[in-house]
């Protein structure tokens, strides 16, 4: 059963280095305590790009895309 992914919040006792080493090699899927980024701002930026992006393709490339 590998279907799962554990990641844990910034508490110290969690991004403790024993305890992400043990999660690492004990667990099939871990996202340790610096996978997500440090900031808010960061993953803000991100979204308003992707939001452009997302915004400037047409309707019938959308559809074009999700039929293929």
């Amino acid at each position: 059963m590998n279907n799962y992914v554990f990641t844990q919040d910034g508490a110290p006792a969690h991004t403790f280095k024993k305890a992400q080493e043990f999660c690492k090699g004990n667990m099939a899927s871990f996202w340790p305590a610096d996978f997500w980024p440090p900031h808010r701002r960061i993953v803000e930026a991100l979204k308003a790009i992707i939001t452009k992006e997302w915004d400037n393709m047409s309707e019938d490339f959308i559809k074009t895309s999700c039929a293929s």
